[in-house]
């Protein structure tokens, strides 16, 4: 009986070192696991430390550089004012000096136009104080209270943001005048 406990005890003691290896085994797959994971969690936050610095340079860069080819647009309407100038002052002939200017005049709104900046439509239309300054009111019985009578100033808008508000003269009652 001895023998069998013996060999019982040696068969139980052989799977236990079998399990010891098997978690011995597995804690070093993990522990290589978790190092190749430790190093991908480095190189990952050294990326992402990378892509922030790039992010920041590139939007420094726009809020810098941003602006460049409306610029550029700017400067060839610039240049030709200044080819209008030189033109009305050797010829004299102010009819033609008009139609340059005018000329001119429809290329800058062009530009506008082509960066999304417009003008803001007011005029007979009901007063609106997210898009117009009111400066002055007059008793009229052409336009009903409240109404946008004329534009002083042309408002404009970026995209859809007022970027300035139009100054206008708006329409009143009598009894709000006095």
């Amino acid at each position: 009986m001895e023998d069998k406990e013996v060999e019982k005890v040696e068969k139980k003691e052989e799977e236990l070192e079998n399990q010891i290896k098997e978690l011995q085994e597995k804690v070093k797959k993990l522990e290589n696991v978790a190092k190749i994971s430790n190093s991908r969690i480095v190189e990952l936050q050294t990326e992402l430390e990378y892509m922030k610095e790039r992010y920041r340079k590139d939007l420094e860069e726009q809020r810098k550089y941003g602006y460049e080819k409306f610029a550029i647009d700017i400067l060839n309407v610039i240049d030709n004012f200044e080819r209008a100038l030189e033109s009305g002052k050797i010829s004299g002939d102010f009819e033609s000096f008009i139609k340059g200017v005018e000329m001119i005049y429809k290329e800058l709104l062009s530009i506008l136009e082509k960066y999304n900046i417009r003008e803001i439509e007011v005029e007979g239309k009901e007063f609106d104080p997210y898009t117009s300054e009111a400066v002055e009111k007059i008793v009229t019985e052409d336009y009903p209270p409240n109404t946008v009578v004329k534009v002083v100033r042309k408002g404009y808008m970026l995209h859809d943001k007022v970027i300035r508000p139009a100054r206008v003269v708006v329409s009143a009652e009598k009894e709000e005048i006095t």
